[in-house]
């Protein structure tokens, strides 16, 4: 899918973030496409959670530009960064943040609710099939496997047609056959919705699928140099 490369989903300037006044992250340029499907990769430590927790709007108390969606996050007090992540965004957490008593349809139809976009059961129900959790729908979350809920927390992200989709280790936890059935899914919402995809992840076995790769090693000063070069680009 080619992106339009004029309109930037992501633009982040001058950025630099620090816990207990110790340095995680300093950007000082990273524009992302709308439209476009970008992987973002480097070792533990790199600040890939961080980043994505920053974009998402889950993280505050940094310097510089972030910018989602035309919007400048900093300008948002923590209500309206709420409503904002759930109007424009789709997340996948690391730790999925399920609602353990609720069913997997009730956790998947989360996600059109809080964004006040109507439920669409038919939708939800072909989504839960590619995803082959359709036989759960009932089951609460906390009885669920690591995997399972991990294909739950991909199926809720989708539910609204996010404008961005944001991946943290989406695939960490799936087999082969199940982490390709995601990306297929992924992939195919993103194309009927013009959503952009931020994947942050370890897991290199797919990187052709995406647009563009990025080893935030190489992108983040804050890391000491030799730990990684910078490597962004169109796939090939």
């Amino acid at each position: 899918m080619k992106a339009a490369a004029a309109v930037s989903a992501i633009q982040i300037e001058n950025l630099r973030f620090a816990y207990a006044q110790k340095p995680v992250l300093e950007i000082a340029r990273l524009k992302i496409a709308r439209g476009s499907h970008t992987l973002i990769s480097g070792d533990s430590g790199c600040g890939k959670s961080t980043l994505m927790n920053l974009i998402g709007g889950v993280l505050t108390g940094y310097s510089g530009k972030i910018e989602v969606s035309g919007t400048e996050l900093a300008n948002l007090t923590a209500a309206a960064r709420d409503r904002f992540r759930a109007a424009h965004l789709g997340v996948i957490f690391q730790q999925f943040n399920l609602i353990p008593y609720l069913s997997v349809t009730e956790n998947i139809e989360l996600a059109p609710k809080l964004a006040k976009k109507p439920v669409e059961p038919a939708r939800i129900q072909a989504m839960m099939q590619h995803l082959q959790i359709a036989e759960l729908a009932a089951m609460p979350a906390a009885k669920l496997s690591h995997g399972q809920q991990q294909r739950v927390a991909a199926a809720r992200a989708l539910a609204a047609g996010a404008e961005i989709v944001l991946a943290d280790e989406p695939t960490s936890a799936l087999d082969d056959h199940n982490a390709r059935l995601f990306l297929d899914l992924l992939f195919k919402e993103a194309e009927v919705n013009k959503t952009t995809i931020v994947v942050v992840s370890h897991d290199l076995r797919y990187r052709k699928r995406f647009d563009q790769f990025i080893d935030l090693a190489g992108l983040n000063r804050a890391i000491e140099s030799g730990h990684g070069k910078k490597t962004a680009g169109r796939k090939s």
